[in-house]
């Protein structure tokens, strides 16, 4: 709230209604009552526990997309009541346990198809007031895409969305000691150390109220996250010098979770950072007389305060009293999201309310299928189908070896004397061979057998089994790029491959809605913690252009006169866009050096610089 308004700022404020008062933003101190750690540790087990499912299915999904599919226990037949796994019982049997790993095909294909659809994301302005904001949060924004490689991240979603059905990300703030500079960043949540209540309905998960992740630190990464004092180093260090109480698995890998409050290196400290939103009545000042808003705890009489002080010097000034705009002061109960770092023994380590101007926890989940809550992986889908593959293989494999091939019948009486079963054999086989025989009177003679294996449709059942696992998967041959039959025209091939996306239309978008609204949390990080002008690498691959982050235009931001798009970003496009170009310059339209600032021709930057130099020295001359 601003005090000592002057009485021409008084006088032509007009008279607003306090009914109208929008909220504030949300303050970023502490809060005023310190959170219960073991309740919070109890609730975060309880929803940790209610994702068990899911990390289990997600676990089955990577070893099948690893390659590792006969690990499933099934009931033992010669010992029931007991179960082995499968790769055993089929071992048993004399065969060998072969597999056709689709969905490790399934997995790259559709990653392939991501990554030639790129896009960047652009700040478009509403109104043409803005495009000078827009264009430098533009390239703030694709800067920072840059130095998280967020390629790599997208990635990384879309096997977590296939292998779980759930992708989640994390949006901070942090210094990069690679780079040496503070910058926003953009982390992978493993699923496996993820937990948020599960009592969800919405399938936007604007529903979420609680949430957090598990963290693994050494305590030098612990004291150097959260101590600032030698005092709290020891007080950190404290938490731990007990070390860990609860059972370890010795076969866990650095992947695996296996236990909720220990972790499986015993030279790591665990911590919980749990989000959790807490509610309390709050007054809300707005002042009318610049639309300057502030929240806190008992201010409502700062608020009568300044308002009788302006009643007063406008009584002074001759100023009708009911004219003045005053600070309107409400009490509402509102929620904010307050973080807390909470040790396995129930030791709060450090606790806040959320430092970010957007108010929010800093993840950003999505999830398909969201149908009352639960959701699974899209390659839970094909595993029958694998296994099924799997099987058939395996039972031609044996059918095919138990076969005859080529198994030479010989009569006793046609075997020369003086010739042994193995001297025959190896004289048979060899190049030129003559073996000397006197037939008996049968006239018997050695013949070779050749039997074909038995059909009983297993070939049949597996094309089929083939053919049904591309429909479902969507990953036909069209849009695998095989080549088509003979006479097939190209506007159906094309017509194939474009109908064969549409089984995964609803994946991509459900990634590209993740994506967009992780740049929107990105975009107001880096709004909020660029404090000052920094250089910026705005166009990436194409020219290298470099333009100024300014914090004071950045301060103008506004929701409603920008919003963010994608801008398609492959050779195709980059082509068609210099082809452009290029007619735009023979026609005269632009110029050469306008020409070079916007082509994608890896030469321009230089050949640019190089004519603004030339120009700069003839001016000097």
């Amino acid at each position: 709230m601003i005090r000592g308004i002057d009485i021409d700022r008084l006088a032509a404020s007009a008279p607003v209604s306090a009914e109208s008062c929008p909220k504030a933003v949300c303050d970023t101190s502490s809060p005023e009552r310190s959170s219960d750690p073991e309740a919070l540790l109890e609730e975060a087990l309880k929803y940790w526990l209610a994702l068990d499912n899911m990390r289990s299915e997600r676990d089955r999904n990577i070893r099948y997309r690893s390659g590792d599919q006969w690990s499933d226990y099934v009931e033992d037949p010669e010992k029931p009541g007991s179960f082995v796994k499968e790769e055993r019982i089929i071992s048993r049997g004399g065969k060998i346990p072969l597999k056709h790993n689709f969905i490790q095909q399934y997995v790259r294909n559709i990653g392939g198809q991501m990554l030639s659809e790129r896009h960047q994301p652009v700040v478009v302005a509403r109104t043409g007031e803005g495009n000078a904001l827009g264009e430098m949060l533009t390239g703030a924004l694709q800067s920072c895409h840059r130095a998280n490689r967020i390629d790599t991240l997208n990635m990384a979603m879309v096997d977590e969305m296939l292998l779980s059905g759930m992708a989640c990300l994390k949006i901070r703030y942090s210094y990069s000691d690679n780079r040496g500079i503070s910058d926003g960043r953009v982390e992978s949540v493993n699923p496996e150390r993820l937990f948020f209540n599960t009592d969800i309905e919405d399938p936007r998960l604007d529903e979420i109220r609680f949430i957090g992740q598990i963290h693994d630190y050494t305590p030098d990464q612990l004291v150097a996250s959260f101590a600032d004092t030698p005092e709290e180093e020891d007080r950190i260090r404290s938490y731990y010098s007990a070390g860990t109480t609860a059972p370890l698995d010795t076969a866990a890998t650095h992947e695996e979770i296996t236990s909720f409050f220990c972790p499986s290196d015993t030279g790591k400290c665990r911590l919980f950072e749990i989000w959790h939103r807490e509610g309390g009545w709050t007054d809300y000042l707005h002042d009318y007389a610049d639309g300057s808003e502030e929240t806190g705890r008992s201010l409502s009489h700062e608020a009568d305060a300044e308002n009788e002080h302006r009643r007063k010097i406008a009584a002074e000034a001759g100023i009708d009293p009911e004219k003045v705009p005053l600070v309107a002061c409400h009490k509402r109960y509102e929620h904010k999201w307050i973080v807390s770092f909470v040790t396995p023994d129930g030791h709060l380590v450090a606790e806040r309310v959320t430092p970010y101007v957007h108010g929010e926890h800093p993840y950003v989940i999505a999830t398909m299928p969201m149908t009352d809550g639960r959701f699974r992986g899209m390659v839970s889908d094909i595993i029958d189908m694998q296994r099924y593959i799997n099987r058939l293989i395996v039972m031609l494999d044996f059918i095919i070896g138990s076969s005859a091939k080529g198994v030479l019948m010989v009569p006793e009486t046609a075997i020369p004397d003086g010739y042994s079963v193995a001297d025959f054999a190896a004289e048979y086989v060899k190049a030129n061979g003559v073996i000397v025989y006197r037939p008996n009177a049968n006239k018997e003679v050695p013949y070779q057998v050749h039997k074909n294996s038995t059909a009983i449709g297993a070939w049949e059942m597996l094309s089929t089994q083939m053919q049904l696992i591309e429909q479902v998967s969507g990953i036909s041959g069209a849009i695998q790029g095989r080549t088509a039959a003979a006479g097939t025209p190209s506007s159906l091939y094309m017509q194939q491959a474009g109908n064969s996306q549409l089984n995964l239309t609803t994946l991509f978008e459900t990634l590209s809605d993740l994506f967009r609204r992780r740049d929107e949390k990105l975009l107001r990080v880096i709004v909020q913690y660029y404090r000052e002008p920094r250089y910026l690498i705005t166009s990436g691959e194409q020219s290298g252009q470099a333009s100024i982050y300014d914090p004071a235009l950045a301060s103008r931001m506004l929701d409603f006169n920008l919003v963010l798009a994608n801008s398609t970003n492959t050779p195709v496009y980059r082509q068609i866009f210099d082809d452009i170009l290029m007619r735009m310059l023979d026609g005269g339209h632009i110029t050469f050096e306008q020409y070079l600032e916007s082509c994608s021709l890896p030469f321009a930057q230089r050949l640019l610089a190089r004519i603004r130099q030339n120009d700069e020295n003839h001016q000097e001359a």
